[in-house]
């Protein structure tokens, strides 16, 4: 690529909150191809956490509504009239569901216009094809340059506004290809505009070695505290390891609004000794306990209870296995996209006995899972290497329209 360009980019909650971790290994590589990248949130949460946002990436702490935004909204209705009355108009007149939704961000996405008027920004893209997607488009619409959006995976089904977004958008970007054929069904405007482009993460020179056969068969779930991540079955299958005499020790990082609710569960069965709340867990910390040798496998027990309530790709699957770590799953959304049994096991999805099978394998046979772990890291590297991702996601977004 030749000319380096300015890039905004839209997100749901990051770099504030918990959640959208790979968006620090993403941005870093991005970083390289342009001149500036800023991120605006839709949603800051109350909750002054934050992720580590990489260097030189600029970050607009903006709330949904204060005086200063109204302030950018009113500029830019006095620079561009008909432009904001037509990225209004188009957006309110979608037949799609969010109509309400999008009325809650409109003053941030036509402040964002100004702004990016103001500081000569040409691109913007959305990670989520929800609100974060109507912020881009109303303000690429209004200040004149082009957008456009990654779709995960409850994001595709909701379908906000896509009867609008599908006609101005320059592309938008798909992880998985589940996804891609899904939001072709829903988006059939987009005809060519599809990229589909998985997450990428950063794949290490070589396969760590995780732990081995010990006094303690120590395993990690970095899930967010929600229904989808499926818990309480993960607790039933560690109880039923317990009662064959395997010595299971079981670590969550996450945060999330079930966390009472999962250990009292987790009380009621007995397993206080046995599973750790580690909550809020960086992603740079997870990563040096997975090149430490601290865990003998990962599992996520995700449940898949409809379009709305299941996975995409993992990001923290696909980052386990780049570092050599066995992986124990559930079949929900996309996941055997990434899972089979070369290179990790994948059982049915809310089901414990299963769940708990799985892990005993991996605890029985130290050496098949590793020779597993060894398969994933090849199909991550091959497939997920962000370097390479960044690169064509780069080509994409700088592409001329």
């Amino acid at each position: 690529m030749s000319a380096a360009r300015r890039l905004i980019v839209v997100t749901s909650r990051y770099p504030f909150g918990t959640q959208e971790a790979y968006l620090n290994t993403e941005l870093a590589e991005l970083k390289k191809y342009f001149e500036r990248i800023a991120i605006v949130s839709v949603r800051p949460p109350a909750s002054p956490r934050r992720h580590a946002v990489p260097h030189g990436v600029e970050v607009l702490s903006w709330p949904l509504f204060n005086w200063e935004l109204l302030r950018r909204a009113a500029v830019a209705f006095a620079t561009r009239p008909r432009a904001v009355l037509r990225a209004l108009g188009q957006t309110f007149v979608s037949h799609d569901p969010g109509r309400v939704k999008n009325i809650s961000v409109t003053l941030k996405a036509l402040a964002l216009a100004q702004w990016a008027m103001e500081n000569d920004f040409d691109h913007i893209h959305s990670y989520w094809i929800s609100t974060p997607a109507t912020v881009a488009m109303i303000a690429a619409t209004v200040s004149g340059v082009a957008w456009s959006s990654t779709a995960h995976r409850w994001d595709i089904y909701e379908r906000n506004a896509f009867d609008v977004k599908e006609r101005s958008a320059s592309f938008v970007r798909t992880i998985s290809s589940r996804g891609t054929i899904d939001l072709a069904d829903r988006m059939p405007a987009l005809h060519g505009r599809i990229l589909q482009l998985r997450l990428g993460t950063v794949v290490p020179a070589a396969p760590v070695s995780s732990s081995s056969l010990n006094a303690e068969f120590r395993i990690v779930c970095p899930a967010a505290l929600v229904p989808v991540k499926g818990h309480t079955d993960l607790f039933a299958a560690i109880a039923q390891m317990r009662r064959s005499g395997i010595p299971v020790r079981c670590i969550l990082c996450g945060t999330g609004p079930l966390r009472t609710l999962l250990e009292d569960a987790v009380a009621r069965l007995g397993l206080q000794d046995v599973v750790e709340f580690a909550g809020f867990v960086p992603q740079e910390t997870l990563h040096d306990w997975y090149r430490a040798g601290r865990f003998a496998a990962l599992v996520l027990a995700s449940r898949d209870s409809g379009e709305l309530a299941m996975e995409g790709i993992p990001s923290a699957l696909v980052e386990a296995m780049a570092f050599g770590l066995p992986v124990v799953a559930t079949d929900s959304g996309s996941v055997r996209e990434l899972l089979d049994p070369q290179c990790g096991l994948l059982v049915k999805a809310e089901d414990p006995t299963e769940l708990a099978r799985a892990l005993t394998d991996v605890y029985r046979d130290p050496e098949g899972a590793k020779t597993r772990a060894r398969q994933a890291y090849q199909r991550v590297a091959s497939e997920h290497d962000v370097c390479t991702q960044m690169r064509k996601f780069a080509t994409a977004l700088v592409r001329k329209e």
